[in-house]
């Protein structure tokens, strides 16, 4: 078999160990095995043969904000006072780890690229804008968002659709035909179906599907059909190949012909999924040499200018 070059261009890093332990329990995983750490990540890429990694800054803002609301006082002015606080406090945390992102890519300039974080809950328009334009213009190679509470179509996202377009950068997006983790969502903001305005929109925005948009792959390869600017991810998905209810090896290989292999891209999800065990699976599928090398690298470089 080939040596391939491989890029994982869905990965989750942290400051430090306990953020990485205390974000993966809050998804659901009693006993995480890995703790997201540059440092840890830097050994498995080499034990996997990775070359480098993209790092996707997601603060779960909403998420840590509906907890911290029911510890604020009942008292109306006081409740007031607490939530604008604990909005800007948030905000910050957005930005400081998007600020660490491009810290880590500085360091590592050779092993790492972003995907900054773009919040709409939590930025307004010209915060938005600024965090893009600063960002980008210092190696960022595109843009991270999670449709968990809103929709991948909602307004307040236009103006970052149309930074990426202008910009020339993809937008990566969490995308699911169901809930997000162990959280319920009957409303399935990140169903692919809420990507089609902005795919017609702004036909010069990539936009990037997480996880082949997990139970939604038919309206994921309608959509790669339609739309030129949409591509897929395999993160969080080759463990399941081969396991009771998952793909067989050529179910997974003729999913990723529908959606398209120019249109797929290799992620891991790290730490919530193993790197070596990604490649490994990805090494085993019965795809041509050529389509593992597209997918495991070439899709990636192509969409994000590497040399």
């Amino acid at each position: 078999m080939e040596k391939y070059e491989i890029i994982d261009c869905h990965a989750h890093t942290f400051p430090t160990a306990q953020r990485g332990i205390v974000f993966q329990r809050a998804l659901g995983i009693a006993k995480p095995e890995r703790n997201g750490t540059i440092e840890e990540l830097l050994k498995i890429m080499e034990q996997a043969g990775i070359s480098k990694t993209n790092l996707l800054m997601w603060t779960p803002a909403w998420f840590m904000y509906q907890e911290l609301l029911q510890r604020l006082p009942t008292d109306p002015e006081e409740r007031a006072r607490g939530e604008t606080s604990l909005r800007a406090n948030l905000l910050q945390r957005c930005l400081d780890n998007n600020e660490w992102a491009i810290e880590m890519i500085n360091q590592h300039h050779d092993r790492f690229t972003c995907f900054v974080g773009v919040d709409p809950e939590f930025m307004d328009r010209e915060t938005m804008l600024r965090e893009i334009d600063d960002k980008l213009s210092r190696g960022a190679k595109g843009l991270k968002i999670a449709p968990v509470h809103f929709y991948g179509n909602d307004e307040r996202l236009v103006a970052m659709y149309e930074a990426a377009q202008r910009w020339g950068v993809p937008v990566l997006s969490y995308s699911s035909g169901g809930g997000f983790g162990q959280v319920q969502d009957r409303d399935r903001h990140g169903h692919p179906r809420h990507f089609e305005d902005p795919l017609k929109a702004f036909p010069g925005c990539i936009i990037i599907l997480a996880h082949l948009g997990t139970g939604a792959e038919q309206e994921v390869a309608r959509l790669t059909d339609k739309y030129p600017n949409l591509y897929a991810d395999v993160s969080a998905r080759l463990h399941q190949i081969g396991e009771p209810g998952g793909w067989s090896q050529e179910e997974a290989v003729a999913w990723f012909r529908r959606i398209g292999i120019d249109r797929i891209l290799f992620g891991t999800n790290y730490p919530m999924c193993d790197p070596v065990e990604y490649v490994e699976v990805m090494k085993a599928l019965p795809l041509t040499e050529e389509e593992r090398r597209k997918v495991f690298s070439e899709n990636f470089k192509r969409l994000v200018k590497l040399e």
